[in-house]
């Protein structure tokens, strides 16, 4: 870390330490009534303040950010996520903005950015669906050219926030005899349009994600980010932003320093493997930490070897944060275990852990399955040849 990147921590800490614990549960409040992603958390009050406070879109290029570091971002988001404030960097649709930005017309740009810079605006990502998921080149849902528009006919699965978005990232296919990741186009659908349904579909974690469905839904060309026939470079760009956050460390590390100040000066309460067990995940959490800070320092200089250590972050923490996580569990009173969150339990910290335990099963699929993390790892970091 440099000087300002040390800085601009002590910003981000400053300003979440001016937030009141009565603040932080209206915060809570409000991310729960939209049913949202408890694991990538956004309130539209956190948000607001976020930007008030110059700290949304701050590695956007200017005139709307200040072309920050990927390692300023990441920061940000292990402050944020890191205190409980529900509003990181993930969750305000900053990798489909980047996107905006970077393959958008002006008039796109001009139309989404200040909107979702605003908080808003919200957009979610149409990536997985029903019968292709994690591989994403086996995507059925068309866009037929119509004159100045596409008509778009498929569904799209597991789409997070699709329920509170003004708009969806779709990846369709425009070339009809393409194959794979040839002839696909990144649009931006708008989720109120004729044809567009969205049902949810509620995960385990107990949050809700969702299945979407176009039946002939129009949408304008200029729609469209990038060239025709070119939207997997924009999807590869895209995930290698999403894969420089932590998924499940920062959390893990949240509970462990509340689990701590639940036993200061009692470790006497512990038995000795498990005072083992918590000097252990202390030091591997410390890891997946370091994993993406390097991770997002190799991105930021253009490494090629980025995208293999934004994998390695991403599968460590994730089956790290299970594996704490069942720990957790263990160790604290399975009597004052709750099924929900956000409501007066007689033991919170119970309540979030018995949470987690049910919300780290998905972050070895979120974001990319193991199996195509440890794929990434092999091909890119080892330079191992595809299998026959």
């Amino acid at each position: 870390m440099t000087d300002g990147e040390r800085a601009y921590r002590r910003k981000v800490r400053d300003l979440v330490q001016e937030v009141s614990g009565e603040q932080m549960r209206e915060y809570w409040a409000e991310q729960q009534a939209v049913g949202g992603d408890r694991i990538f958390p956004w309130a539209p009050s956190a948000h607001k303040l976020l930007a008030e406070r110059g700290l949304v879109g701050i590695d956007w290029p200017a005139p709307w950010g200040r072309g920050a570091t990927s390692s300023e971002n990441y920061i940000l988001s292990e402050e944020l996520v890191g205190s409980g404030f529900p509003s990181s960097p993930v969750t305000s649709s900053h990798a489909n903005v980047r996107a905006i930005i970077r393959n958008g017309t002006p008039e796109v740009v001009e139309e989404h950015v200040p909107k979702a810079l605003s908080g808003d605006r919200r957009y979610a990502d149409g990536l997985s669906e029903p019968e292709a998921g994690s591989d994403l080149f086996a995507l059925r849902t068309t866009a037929v050219r119509d004159g100045d528009e596409y008509v778009v006919t498929g569904s799209k699965l597991w789409t997070s926030y699709a329920h509170e978005a003004e708009y969806v990232s779709a990846l369709v296919r425009t070339d009809p005899e393409s194959t794979r990741h040839r002839g696909l186009s990144m649009l931006l659908i708008p989720l109120d349009a004729a044809g567009v349904d969205i049902q949810p579909v509620w995960v385990i974690g107990g949050w809700r994600v969702n299945q979407c469905f176009f039946d002939a839904v129009r949408v304008p060309v200029s729609n469209r980010l990038g060239p025709e026939n070119e939207g997997a470079a924009i999807l590869s760009a895209g995930l290698a932003d999403e894969r420089s956050l932590s998924f499940g460390g920062t959390d893990s590390r949240l509970l462990l320093a509340r689990l701590l100040h639940r036993f200061a000066g009692a470790a006497d309460d512990l038995d000795d493997s498990d005072l083992e067990a918590i000097g252990r995940f202390a030091t591997r959490l410390e890891v997946e930490r370091m994993l993406n800070i390097s991770a997002n320092a190799k991105g930021a200089r253009g490494a090629e070897s980025a995208a293999a250590a934004g994998s390695m972050g991403k599968l460590y923490g994730s089956e790290l944060a299970q594996e704490f996580a069942q720990w957790l569990n263990e160790l604290l009173p399975e009597s004052i275990y709750r099924t929900e969150w956000g409501v007066s339990v007689d033991d919170q910290l119970a309540a979030d852990a018995e949470w987690f335990v049910r919300g780290t099963v998905t972050m070895t699929i979120a974001g990319g399955t193991s199996e195509i993390q440890r794929n990434t790892i092999a091909q890119r970091g080892l330079g191992l040849p595809r299998g026959a």
